[in-house]
């Protein structure tokens, strides 16, 4: 189930962002570390066929890669396209101007993000 908590991203309906994992389930060798490392419940596992799947794709973190980045087999990947997962990610950031509204939230959270030596 999809947490109200992640519907949006910087202001941007999470619905309108293209990210979220896809698993090829010929590499993947159900570890499950995928499932046991996502906080956001991206992933459940099948333990009938010992293989993760992906049941809450839009609770994922826009440019977050670390189930990817943990994965032994590189079964996860976020792009389809000719592109890095870096490139895609930036693509994104221009694309929703995503740089203005991160500047709009610094101004509005100053007190509490400010570090002060």
């Amino acid at each position: 189930m999809n947490q109200p908590q992640f519907d949006k991203w910087h202001g941007i309906d999470r619905k309108k962002i293209d990210w979220h994992p896809v698993i090829d389930e010929s590499k993947c060798i159900g570890c499950g570390l995928c499932v046991t490392s996502c906080p956001r419940g991206v992933y459940k596992y099948d333990y009938k066929n010992k293989k993760s799947k992906v049941v809450n794709p839009l609770n994922c973190m826009v440019a977050c890669q670390t189930c990817a980045n943990l994965c032994p087999t590189g079964a996860i990947s976020f792009t389809k396209e000719n592109e890095t997962t870096r490139e895609k990610a930036q693509r994104i950031v221009k694309k929703l101007q995503v740089l203005l509204k991160a500047k709009e939230e610094l101004e509005k959270r100053k007190k509490e993000l400010e570090y002060e030596k």
